[in-house]
């Protein structure tokens, strides 16, 4: 009896364990627009697996391609707390960021596919950058997709940039915040961050993996009480046939 308790011990253990990991794992594909210009899927993971980038600036110098390749196979960044842009004068900034919902398969009001677009701007005429976003659930933040090279103009509004994104597994149903890091391309340093705090748009996103989108089936069963339509266009046959055997 105590082996069989402690091999029951054992296996809840066991399953405890396999659930955490699994927890932890998630997976994300996006494709990117800027212009004229859509990437192919990019999918991320918590195993660091991004393929399949399209770079939005095909004459960029081969430092930042070499960058650029390099942080999109890296594992993807969890983030404990709100990075800090600590650069004294503000040569990059987003000026807004908008967000559409796509697919509620199952209508709960939890959503696995949707798009972030954002502007950024520069003091420059022109510079290349590129985007980390993340989803954020009590204050920590999981990367999901970390975007390609692309070219900012000035202060323009033209210039805004797109990520389409469908998740996979490992987001369960919540109120999520996006939270996005804009990096200088030749320099790979951080210039700016907008999440929620600046923009209500981005703050208490309902999102889920697809692994939570069931749609529910309700199954109706008629039980032997109840009184089925058959039943009433009968009960006049067994009427008039014991009045002819009265008769």
């Amino acid at each position: 009896m105590k082996n069989l308790s402690l091999l029951i011990l054992s296996s809840l253990l066991l399953s405890s364990s396999v659930l955490g990991a699994q927890s932890d794992s998630w997976s994300a594909q996006s494709t990117e627009k800027q212009f004229d210009k859509t990437s192919q899927m990019i999918k991320k993971s918590s195993e660091g697996q991004q393929k399949n980038g399209l770079v939005l600036t095909p004459n960029a110098q081969s430092k930042i391609a070499s960058s650029n390749a390099k942080k999109t196979e890296a594992q993807a960044r969890t983030l404990t707390a709100r990075p800090d842009v600590k650069a004294i004068y503000q040569e990059f900034w987003i000026y807004d960021a908008w967000v559409e919902f796509y697919s509620d398969d199952d209508r709960d009001g939890y959503f696995n596919h949707f798009s972030i677009e954002f502007d950024a701007d520069t003091d420059f005429n022109s510079a290349t950058v590129y985007a980390r976003l993340y989803l954020g659930k009590d204050e920590v933040f999981k990367e999901y997709h970390a975007t390609s090279n692309f070219n900012i103009y000035s202060d323009t509004n033209t210039d805004s940039f797109v990520v389409e994104s469908e998740l996979l597994n490992g987001f369960a149903s919540a109120d999520y915040e996006v939270l996005i890091e804009l990096y200088d391309a030749y320099s790979d340093e951080l210039v700016a961050v907008y999440d929620g705090y600046n923009d209500a748009d981005l703050y208490l996103l309902p999102l889920e993996s697809n692994e939570f989108e069931t749609v529910q089936v309700v199954v109706v069963r008629e039980h032997g009480g109840s009184l089925s339509l058959l039943g009433l266009f009968l009960i006049p046959l067994i009427w008039m046939r014991r009045l002819k055997k009265a008769a």
